[in-house]
């Protein structure tokens, strides 16, 4: 095991998908952001999380997460992810919740 941990911002809303076997996981997107370098490095987080945790997990909410490290190449370019053992919100919350923002939404589409 390649236990990692990392801080860093969620970079869109948490997505929960369900597998062909019928578990639920949840995916989302953390950049981490390195003093030497102006890009930040991405890391796809996956795991069988709470649901609770779900409306918490917003863009630009900070995050702390602790997994297993999986490196892979894909179309020459090197793809890190994180299997999630532990999530855990640092930081101040944005503004919108997921729940805040599903509910913004409905209404646009409504009007």
């Amino acid at each position: 095991m390649k236990c990692v941990t990392i801080v860093g911002n969620l970079g869109a809303n948490a997505v929960m998908r369900t597998t062909s076997d019928g578990r639920q996981l949840m995916t989302f997107l953390v950049a981490v952001n390195q003093s030497s370098q102006e890009q930040p490095v991405w890391f796809n987080c996956v795991g069988n999380m709470r649901e609770k945790l779900f409306s918490y997990l917003v863009k630009g909410q900070c995050v702390v997460v602790v997994g297993d490290l999986n490196a892979s190449v894909y179309k020459g370019a090197i793809d890190l992810s994180v299997n999630v053992d532990r999530v855990e919100l640092c930081g101040k919350a944005p503004e919108k919740t997921l729940q805040s923002s599903q509910q913004e939404t409905q209404q646009n589409e409504i009007y």
